[in-house]
């Protein structure tokens, strides 16, 4: 007589590491509606986290400061971005409401960076992060006053160039409780006529510190005086935001986030008199930055990583060309494409376009228009409500409120 094979459960871990070896979020969908064992694991906040670092989310378009330009045929991410733009409110009309119109600063990781579009003289404005998916929203307390009022000087340009506010990409350094809870950090940089400022605000604590200020002659003397500024086309990689110092030089700033220091860093030599839509930073793998350039009038293409010496990154070392044609802008980078944008050409309108950076493929976005595209934030998503989990933190809603009541009482007590 057969002896009757009786079936053990698996453990909720062993099919977490399953899951997270399927090699799509469709995958993870048709896997999850087996049974309830198999949707609770991969339905599970930590999973998601874990699955999302693993196959990050496709680029499903664009935002300006207000408008959402979604993937459009034939895209791979076209479907996607339809069903997102029907989901999301990308009006953001859950939003509080104001006299003036909120305004998008920043895109990353379904979340979206807004602050109150005031006066042109205004250094801080107030500020908030939402996810249009879920319809939810985080209003950041303001600056305390000690950290405003060491602020002085700033330079008599127009506010975006010397004032930004940003998201950071979520690290890979977060322990297991933070993952859980999905926390995110937004950083608020000014630059001043002799110092550079930043503040960091973290939803992990609901407040602001301050990030160790620099001279400008301790980074790079001399770069104010010709008019230059570093605060246009930043750029992320591996951990750190840069950005291009100016028209004839070769520097660009650097902030480490994960030390939270400034510091400078050198482009290759082809990149002077470059102008910054030139010039695009991407991940090149092994820890190693990369650089794309605009040569020979914006008809090629140059791909350079940088090499290591003696176990250390040293010199700039050119990999491959490429052909692009008349009218193309570097606008920035993913984790894994090159952002461009290319005027009207005779057989297309303008248009955003990808160029994925292991195997150079071009590929068309969306359209738009060249009013638009020097505040761009590319906005990357999963459509399934299974692996879009709710990108504001549980509870923090309520300690910042908390926070902002103490702020008025102590006010109303002087």
């Amino acid at each position: 007589m057969d002896e009757e094979i009786v079936s053990l459960p698996v453990p909720d871990d062993l099919l977490a590491e399953i899951f997270l070896r399927l090699p799509t979020p469709a995958d993870i969908l048709r896997a999850s509606a087996a049974c309830v064992s198999f949707r609770r694991v991969a339905a599970h906040r930590s999973f998601v986290r874990r699955f999302r670092k693993l196959h990050a989310p496709p680029l499903l378009g664009f935002f300006d400061d207000r408008v959402f330009h979604p993937a459009i045929p034939p895209h791979p991410s076209a479907l996607a971005a339809s069903a997102v733009a029907l989901a999301a409110d990308f009006s953001f009309s859950f939003l509080p409401a104001r006299t003036c119109a909120w305004v998008v600063q920043d895109s990353c990781d379904g979340r979206i960076l807004l602050k109150s579009a005031e006066t042109d003289e205004a250094i801080f404005s107030e500020m908030l992060v939402c996810d249009p998916l879920h319809r939810q929203y985080l209003l950041l307390p303001p600056i305390p006053d000690d950290l405003a009022a060491s602020v002085e000087n700033p330079l008599p340009i127009k506010p975006r160039f010397w004032c930004q506010t940003f998201l950071i990409p979520p690290g890979d350094d977060e322990d297991a409780a933070a993952a859980e809870e999905m926390p995110f950090r937004v950083i608020w940089l000014v630059l001043c006529k002799t110092k550079l400022f930043a503040f960091v605000f973290s939803s992990s604590t609901g407040q602001w510190r301050a990030i160790p200020s620099q001279r400008w002659n301790n980074l790079f003397a001399g770069l104010l005086s010709s008019g230059n500024t570093v605060f246009r086309f930043r750029q992320y990689v591996y951990g750190s935001f840069y950005w291009r110092t100016g028209y004839a030089e070769t520097s660009m700033l650097v902030l480490d986030t994960r030390r939270m220091e400034f510091s400078i860093a050198e482009l290759p030599p082809e990149a002077k008199s470059s102008y910054s839509l030139a010039i695009a930073m991407v991940e090149a793998g092994k820890s190693r930055p990369g650089i794309f350039m605009l040569k020979d009038g914006g008809f090629t293409l140059s791909y350079c990583t940088m090499k290591n010496d003696a176990g250390s990154l040293g010199h700039w070392q050119e990999e491959k060309t490429i052909s692009l044609g008349r009218g193309h802008y570097l606008i920035g980078s993913t984790e894994r494409y090159l952002l461009l944008f290319r005027l009207r050409s005779s057989s297309d309108r303008p248009g955003f376009y990808t160029l994925d950076v292991k195997t150079f493929h071009l590929e068309k976005v969306c359209d738009s228009s060249t009013s638009s595209f020097l505040n761009l934030h590319p906005y990357s998503n999963l459509p399934s409500s299974l692996l879009s989990l709710p990108t504001i933190p549980r509870g923090v809603e309520n300690l910042v409120e908390e926070m902002l009541k103490q702020g008025c009482a102590a006010s109303s007590s002087a």
